[in-house]
């Protein structure tokens, strides 16, 4: 059975659901501090008032302006509130992306606005109440559900993740169409405006976990994430694609025919694959969640570049990752320039 998702106070799990959560909402070229700001000001014919409210330091000053004004309420007020409220958290939520990912990613449990003072819009605080709050907020979640970008992943939560080089902020991820966990990796604070470094790294057990040379994969994960670390901030996305998209069984197939001497895109091939069977749409999300519009990429792959670009994300410039070239992956990295079509200076794979 699904838990219905309580909220109450701005500041506590699932706050952001609250009218009194802070979420700049504009219009008429007016900034409005909340919705409750904007709700509380509605009441009120009287532009003197709706300017106190307007300007009201925090949305409980703005709910006791309104309250301390009570007798000037229009007419009809209690006729028009639900349309009043409806505008508003459909604003709130259009306007502020971050507050929609996270209001997508509740599913499809119950949300409902836990107020003892409140059986209205809140469910009177043991269950009787109406909780018309909470039924405008699951329409609004129902139709932006079925819009990207907040259909491609739902955000599950976030912890500190301390590395040899520094500390990063790791968030979690279900991709919605295949149910796979993604992660994104987030050191310090991007600056707004300009572009973010950027990794997609493809999981590889082999070559992040096990230190396999065959592959580049382990040297470019830690060149990525140090070379976030020296910019000072940046962001790298772990995707669950094991094997360019094949899985891990399949990847141990895929060597063992490497062994054998077909190349890496051959073995793919002979077993009924793609050369690169990876889709890379859904990273759209995991961006747009994390405000992130331009990038600075760092990649030797030109399909990661176009599937960014093709996705709305604006690839200002490539830098490029080239490690871990040895002995045991000289034919996998001239297989990857050759046939793939991995950018490598000429010095890096002669």
């Amino acid at each position: 059975m699904v838990e219905d998702i309580k909220f109450y106070e701005p500041e506590d799990n699932h706050g952001f659901l609250s009218n009194f959560a802070l979420s700049p909402i504009t219009l008429s070229d007016v900034v409005w501090p909340s919705s409750e700001h904007y709700y509380q000001a509605q009441k009120f014919t009287d532009l003197s008032i709706q300017n106190k409210i307007l300007n009201a330091k925090t949305p409980d000053e703005a709910f006791k302006i309104s309250r301390d004004f009570a007798e000037q309420e229009k007419d009809d007020w209690m006729e028009v509130r639900g349309a009043v409220m409806r505008f508003i958290v459909f604003e709130k939520f259009r306007q502020n992306t971050y507050f929609t990912h996270l209001l997508v990613s509740t599913g499809d449990h119950v949300l409902k606005e836990h107020s003892h003072k409140d059986d209205y819009w809140g469910d009177g605080g043991d269950g009787s109440g109406r909780n018309e709050l909470g039924k405008i907020l699951m329409d609004v979640r129902e139709y932006f559900a079925k819009k990207e970008p907040f259909n491609l992943v739902h955000f599950v939560d976030s912890a500190k993740l301390p590395t040899q080089w520094g500390t990063f902020q790791m968030y979690g991820f279900i991709e919605v169409k295949t149910g796979k966990e993604h992660l994104a990796l987030v050191y310090g604070q991007p600056t707004p405006g300009e572009p973010t470094l950027i990794r997609l790294h493809s999981e590889c057990l082999t070559g992040d976990a096990l230190f396999s040379q065959r592959c580049d994969c382990g040297f470019q994960l830690a060149r990525a994430m140090e070379n976030i670390v020296k910019k000072g901030s940046g962001v790298l996305l772990y995707l669950k694609q094991e094997g360019r998209g094949i899985g891990l069984i399949n990847k141990i197939r895929a060597y063992h025919l490497q062994d054998e001497g077909a190349d890496t895109v051959e073995a793919n091939e002979r077993l009924g694959f793609a050369a690169d069977m990876r889709d890379y749409a859904f990273c759209r999300g995991m961006l747009s969640f994390l405000n992130i519009e331009s990038v600075s990429l760092m990649t030797n792959n030109p399909r990661k570049i176009n599937a960014l670009t093709d996705n709305g994300i604006n690839v200002v410039e490539r830098v490029t990752l080239q490690e871990g070239n040895n002995p045991f992956n000289e034919g996998y990295l001239k297989t990857k320039s050759a046939k793939l079509g991995h950018m490598f200076d000429a010095e890096f794979i002669k």
